[in-house]
Parts: structure tokens; sequence; C-alpha cells
């Protein structure tokens, strides 16, 4: 996944577990979007969704994990985008992502919606 977006141009930090992700979001490089799975070790899961929604609540959050029962938590409801993760949608995905750009920032990809329906973070 990181060789495809790093050769549409995108800027990719990856990181191995929940730890690690929770680590480079509260560094004071700046992100324009997530793609989450939920099943990353080490505090992984709704929770985990959560903690990025309160801590970074202008950062676009793209869940892309494989079906859970965790679906239908009210953070799952309030990311960006849900895609379930299958062996052969790397190019929906990245469908999705230049989706949610431009809707957050259309200013940078493109003109839609605001992100959240209001305003342009």
């Amino acid at each position: 996944m990181r060789r495809e977006f790093t050769a549409e141009g995108y800027l990719v930090d990856l990181a191995k577990d929940g730890k690690e992700l929770v680590t480079i979001l509260d560094s004071a490089v700046s992100h324009d979007l997530l793609i989450l799975d939920l099943d990353m070790p080490c505090a992984g899961g709704p929770e985990l969704l959560e903690h990025v929604l309160e801590s970074k609540p202008l950062l676009p959050v793209v869940v892309h994990t494989f079906l859970t029962d965790d679906t239908t938590h009210s953070a799952i409801q309030k990311a960006a985008a849900f895609l379930e993760k299958s062996g052969t949608n790397l190019d929906q995905l990245k469908e999705v992502v230049i989706s949610v750009l431009r809707k957050c920032y259309p200013s940078r990809f493109g003109s839609m919606e605001a992100c959240d329906g209001d305003e342009t973070p």
C-alpha cells in the first residue's frame, strides 16, 4: 500500500501498531489524512479511533479494515469514510482517499463540499 500511494505522489508515514500511531500523530508533523486499520496491534480498535478523533478532530480518517462487529460503534460513524478491507480493493481505497481529500481540502485537491458539511478545516 505504501508503494502504491507513494507512486501516486503522496507522502506516507507508516505505524506498525497503535502506540506508534499515537506517537506519530502527537509529533509536530502535520498530516492531511489517516488510513486506519482497526486491527492494529497494541491499542487498536474503535478505542484508538476515538483517541484520534478526540486528539485530532480536523484530521479526516478513512477506516480501512476487515468487517467487524464494531462497524456500528459511534467512533466509526464519525470517520470520514469506511471501506471494508479485501485483497482486491486498493484502487477503491485510492478513490476513497482522493474523494475525502477533495471534500476536506477543496482548495488543495479540487472542489467538493466541506469535510463535515459545514466548513473546511
